[in-house]
Order: structure tokens, then C-alpha cells, then sequence
């Protein structure tokens, strides 16, 4: 029976909350910071010298852009990342989007 319900129940969250693949650490992640202190590269490099942290995979489930951006940098944030630069962002069907991006920390100006 418990495991009939986590059939249900593991369709229904990724549903709710699309599906962030674990992050491939590749660098030193340090502590977490807050995620509103996280900042988005979409359409521009980030003006400093950057070392990548960790690459983020989004496989869908996220009915907006906006709402696929925000647990990226969540996700950047936890690894105490800097910035999030993305690197490809695609709208799959109507309502839902895929993308990519790197954690990445500045080593210079």
C-alpha cells in the first residue's frame, strides 16, 4: 500500500514543482546564501572572470520561464553560488520549459 501512494504522490510533485536534476558539482560549492542575492546572466556574460561551481539541468515541468529561473537560482544559491548564468532556456510545449545553466563564483574583476 506505502508504495502505490508514492506513485501518486511522486507524479503529482513533479508536477507541482518540475524537475531539477541534482546538480553536477564541479567546483568547491561553500555555504549557502540567500537566493535574492544570486544574480541572473540570461543575455549577457557576468563582467568578471568566473569560476563554474556547478552545472544545472532543467528536464520541464515549469509553466513559465520565470518560474524554471527562480529554482535554478535557488539551486545556485544552495551551493553558494554568486551567479547564475544560463545558458539555454527552451519552451518545450505550451506550458513548459527546459533549460541549463552554470552556478559559477567570480575569481576576478
Amino acid at each position: 500500500m506505502k508504495n502505490s501512494s508514492l506513485l501518486i504522490f511522486l507524479p503529482i510533485c513533479l508536477f507541482l514543482y518540475g524537475c531539477v536534476e541534482p546538480a553536477l558539482v564541479v567546483g568547491q560549492p561553500s555555504a549557502a546564501v540567500d537566493s535574492e542575492t544570486v544574480d541572473i546572466y540570461y543575455i549577457d556574460r557576468p563582467h568578471c572572470n568566473f569560476e563554474t561551481i556547478a552545472h544545472i539541468n532543467v528536464t520541464g515541468g515549469y509553466f513559465s520561464l520565470q518560474a524554471m529561473l527562480r529554482s535554478m537560482r535557488r539551486e545556485a544559491a544552495e551551493l553558494g553560488a554568486e551567479g547564475l548564468y544560463v545558458q539555454h532556456t527552451q519552451q518545450i510545449n505550451t506550458r513548459e520549459f527546459l533549460g541549463t545553466a552554470r552556478a559559477i563564483r567570480c575569481v576576478s574583476a
